[in-house]
């Protein structure tokens, strides 16, 4: 099983480009995160694998089925979880997961079981007959995760599956979503959340402008950044060369080696300088080339 993006490419109405080129495979047993920024193309991405957009060029294969094609076949072995989802505020957690279930075909005594086993993978099973209306916008989100994974599909999208979720909810989600890929199954994921991407992605692809401008194990792509290390200086009283990332009263400066950041550090008066070593977030600006990043 596997999600194959063939230089994918969407252009709406008016000329404008959702997604330029996105390329990428998806492989079942690990979970691959489309990371970049707001109107970066990654829902027009997933809208374009689930069938619910036409790929202007390129195409998309789901378990060797093409999006374009064979939708019906595309259809059988996928489950969406979209950003915009909401759950009919009379619905309680178990009229929606076990209506979720009975409209994909399963048995009373399945939609019981599994209906069971996502709520509680959820923690909602304690407020299963309770009103959505009287829950919080994170128990509601995560109604719309616990329906989606309960669906047994092997092929799993979520968009911004964690947005609007606490610390402990998102660890929630997140846990479950491990447990999943742990299974078998192929999912696909959309954030911005930096920390999301590295906690939780075999494969990151990094989008920015509606093209996959980078993709890889977390581990891979920091290798992309020339830089072991980054001294994040705060109120400095004088700096040793220039600050390559400046944010005003705080200032970043990236170095190769721990022995040139150390040898940086000797040089800085600040109200506190930290040593750490780059992350995600670093190849990330390094990749998109924002205008403080340096390339």
């Amino acid at each position: 099983m596997s999600v194959i993006a063939r230089h994918m490419a969407k252009k709406y109405a008016g000329k404008i480009w959702g997604a330029r080129d996105i390329d990428f495979e998806a492989e079942n047993g690990k979970i691959t995160v489309l990371l970049g920024p707001n109107g970066a193309g990654k829902t027009t991405t997933v809208g374009l694998l689930s069938t619910l957009l036409r790929p202007t060029k390129g195409e998309a294969l789901i378990d060797g089925y093409s999006t374009v094609r064979e939708p019906w076949k595309v259809r059988e072995r996928i489950a969406l979880c979209p950003q915009d989802i909401k759950v009919d505020m009379n619905w309680t957690p178990w009229d929606a997961v076990k209506g979720y279930l009975m409209v994909r075909g399963y048995s009373r005594e399945e939609v019981m079981e599994r209906g069971e086993k996502y709520l509680r993978s959820m923690e909602l099973w304690d407020v299963r007959t309770r009103p959505s209306i009287r829950l919080s916008g994170g128990q509601r989100k995560r109604i719309a995760v616990a329906m989606v994974l309960a669906s047994g599909a092997p092929v799993i999208f979520l968009d911004e599956p964690s947005s609007g979720l606490d610390v402990e909810a998102r660890y929630v989600v997140w846990k479950s979503l491990r447990e999943e890929a742990k299974n078998g199954k192929v999912i696909v994921l959309t954030t911005h959340d930096m920390r999301e991407a590295e906690m939780l992605g075999d494969q990151i692809v990094m989008i920015s402008g509606g093209n996959s401008v980078a993709k890889g194990t977390p581990e891979e792509l920091r290798k992309i950044i020339p830089y072991a290390y980054k001294i994040v200086v705060k109120n400095p009283e004088n700096m040793t060369g220039r600050a390559d990332i400046d944010f005003g009263d705080r200032k970043i400066i990236y170095a190769k080696t721990r022995d040139e950041a150390l040898e940086i550090m000797e040089n800085i008066k600040a109200e506190s300088v930290a040593l750490e070593e780059v992350t995600l977030e670093d190849v990330y600006l390094h990749v998109m080339g924002g205008e403080n990043g340096k390339n």
